[in-house]
């Protein structure tokens, strides 16, 4: 599905648009700013992207396939970006909570279906030129969502130019990895709690989740990080906007600080590992301890039981009237006395 906007710069306006033809000119019309945008293309949305700025077959062969990392190409009159958008199931019900309530939904859920905090990757596409930008993904992306519903209330992203529409676009994706990142904190929380209560039971298969899970955003930002730092570096010579500069640099920080912020999850993460590991550890060893215990207080009732089940024919008690009795009071006594001395060297 195409979806395009034109801004008439001298008329200050702009029109949509569901679909755009070659001979329309409008990348090479350069009193308009516009963003074309591609959801779910098919081949026929292809071939006009094709024919709009004789773009490179590389790069439209990209938009049809996955590519597992964010790169920036640079060609003679445009810049090819590819970004990823990031989601979890539990985004889609999360976003209605306010205030605290997230959190005990987060809960809730923790212990019921875990697959709802996995990770999931889109690709999102932009190709850059002198006045133009044009998006294209596979399916719905909320930050290009957003951008076209803050432009249905009014707000007029063109004025301000093309790069400024790059950034909203960008600065939604990474938005998402924010919030992301906000249930993935609140999920280490719960975490830590269930090892220090000692409530082990499936965190590991949970903690490698979340590792591989932080691993994989980890992989994403590194490479988005590196390529706004490229745009700023040669932001001159690619076409961006002073003003847009700052910006950029806006979302290098935020990147940055969502760096730091996977970094120390996952240094959590592996501490709450050893101490899961550990808590584990102690809880064999207290089985083992009671086990050796026990074993320990029927070792003499055995010895006991031993030589007063051997067939002695003068052995004194045999012939006693409470010899039985006898036995069995020594069996409590000694049993007392075992549990006595172990108790107070607190082994049990």
């Amino acid at each position: 599905m195409l979806k395009a906007y034109s801004y008439d710069i001298k008329k200050a306006s702009y029109k949509t648009m569901d679909s755009v033809k070659a001979e329309d000119n409008l990348l090479g019309n350069a009193e308009c700013i516009n963003w074309i945008d591609l959801c779910e293309p098919n081949e026929q949305d292809y071939k006009i992207l094709e024919a709009m700025n004789n773009f490179h077959p590389l790069t439209i062969e990209d938009c049809r396939h996955f590519s597992m990392f964010p790169k920036m190409d640079e060609y003679e009159d445009y810049i090819f970006l590819v970004f990823h958008d990031i989601s979890i199931d539990a985004l889609d019900f999360l976003d209605k909570i306010n205030g605290n309530d997230k959190f005990e939904l987060i809960k809730k859920n923790y212990n019921g279906d875990f697959d709802v905090f996995g990770i999931k990757t889109f690709e999102v596409d932009l190709f850059i030129t002198k006045n133009t930008v044009v998006t294209v993904h596979q399916g719905p992306v909320k930050a290009i969502s957003r951008v076209m519903e803050n432009i249905s209330k009014g707000k007029d992203y063109f004025k301000r130019g093309r790069d400024f529409i790059v950034h909203e676009i960008l600065d939604g994706l990474i938005d998402q990895y924010l919030e992301v990142a906000y249930v993935w904190d609140e999920l280490i929380e719960i975490l830590e709690e269930e090892v220090v209560n000692e409530s082990v039971k499936g965190i590991s298969e949970k903690i490698l989740t979340l590792k591989r899970n932080h691993l994989m955003l980890r992989r994403t930002i590194t490479h988005e990080k590196d390529i706004l730092a490229k745009m700023m570096r040669g932001g001159a010579s690619l076409g961006v906007n002073k003003r847009a500069m700052a910006y950029l640099q806006d979302l290098h920080d935020h990147i940055s600080r969502l760096q730091d912020n996977i970094e120390i999850n996952r240094e959590m993460l592996a501490t709450i590992f050893e101490a899961y590991l550990s808590s584990v550890s102690n809880k064999m060893n207290k089985a083992m301890v009671k086990l050796s215990v026990i074993a320990t207080i029927f070792m003499p009732l055995t010895f006991i039981a031993g030589v007063y089940g051997m067939n002695f024919k003068y052995l004194p008690e045999v012939d006693w009237q409470y010899g039985y009795l006898y036995v069995w009071v020594l069996f409590v006594i000694v049993s007392l006395i075992s549990f006595k001395y172990f108790h107070k060297h607190e082994m049990i």
